[in-house]
C-alpha cells in the first residue's frame, strides 16, 4: 500500500475517530461501508481499512451478518476505563508538574477561550470537543507520546460511555475545574492538582446510571460539520 493509501485511510479513520469523540456516533450505530464511502468521499476500501484500524482500537466492532458498529461500552468496561484514566491522567498531571512552561500556562489559558465561547453559543458538539481536548493538551505538555495515545483512545471510550450511560444533560467537564487546574500548575500545587484531577474524573463517572439509550443516527448529518459542509 502506497503513502497516499495510507494518508487517505488515515484521514477517514480520524473523522470518524473526531465523530465518537464529539459524541456525534451512538453507540451500536451502523457504519455501512458503501454509506461511509460517500460522504468521506473516499472508496470503499478505504473505509474498509479505517474502519477495522478502529476495530483494533475497540471503537468499532465488525460483526458478522451486520459488517461495523460503534463499539457498545458496557458496565464493567465503563467502570474499567475510568479507572485506567484516573491512573494514566494522574501520571500525566504529575509529569504536566515537572515539565510545564510559561508558554504552555499561556496555551492552556488561550485554549479556555475555546471552551468558554462554545459555551456562550450553546454549541454542544464544539464544547465536547473543546473540553476533551483540554485533557490531550495536558498530556502534550507532559511530553510521554504512549501516554498521550493512551488517553487519546479512552477519552474516546469515556465518550462513547457517557453517550450511553449518562443520567442527564451534563455531558460535559465542570467549568471551573480546568481553570482551577491551570491555577494549581501555575502555582506548582501537586497534590492540589492531583485530587482535582481525581475529583474531576470521579464527578464524569458519576453522571452514569447504566441504563440503555438508543437513537438512530444520519450518517450524512454525522460527518457533514467535520468536513466543513
Amino acid at each position: 500500500m502506497n503513502n497516499a493509501a495510507h494518508t487517505e485511510i488515515d484521514r477517514v479513520c480520524n473523522a470518524i475517530y473526531q465523530a465518537i469523540f464529539e459524541r456525534r456516533l451512538e453507540p451500536n450505530t451502523r457504519l455501512v461501508e458503501s454509506q461511509l464511502a460517500k460522504v468521506l468521499s473516499t472508496s470503499r476500501a478505504n473505509a474498509r481499512q479505517a474502519l477495522l484500524l478502529l476495530a483494533q482500537r475497540k471503537l468499532v466492532n465488525i460483526v458478522p451478518n451486520k459488517g461495523a458498529v460503534v463499539a457498545e461500552p458496557s458496565k464493567p468496561e465503563a467502570i474499567e476505563i475510568f479507572a485506567a484514566r484516573r491512573c494514566i491522567e494522574r501520571e500525566i498531571v504529575q509529569l504536566v508538574f515537572q515539565r510545564c512552561k510559561p508558554k504552555d500556562i499561556d496555551a492552556l489559558r488561550l485554549h479556555l477561550e475555546e471552551e468558554q465561547k462554545a459555551r456562550q453559543a450553546n454549541d454542544h458538539f464544539e464544547l465536547i470537543r473543546a473540553t476533551g481536548k483540554f485533557h490531550l493538551l495536558l498530556a502534550k505538555i507532559a511530553g510521554n507520546k504512549v501516554l498521550l495515545d493512551f488517553l487519546e483512545q479512552l477519552i474516546a471510550h469515556s465518550s462513547l460511555i457517557l453517550e450511553k450511560f449518562e443520567t442527564h444533560n451534563n455531558r460535559t467537564c465542570q467549568e471551573n475545574d480546568h481553570s482551577e487546574m491551570i491555577n494549581l500548575i501555575e502555582n506548582g500545587e501537586l497534590e492540589e492538582g492531583l485530587e482535582l484531577m481525581d475529583k474531576h474524573l470521579r464527578d464524569l463517572e458519576q453522571v452514569l446510571n447504566f441504563q440503555e439509550k438508543s437513537k438512530p443516527a444520519n450518517l450524512n448529518e454525522v460527518f457533514a460539520p467535520l468536513l466543513g459542509k
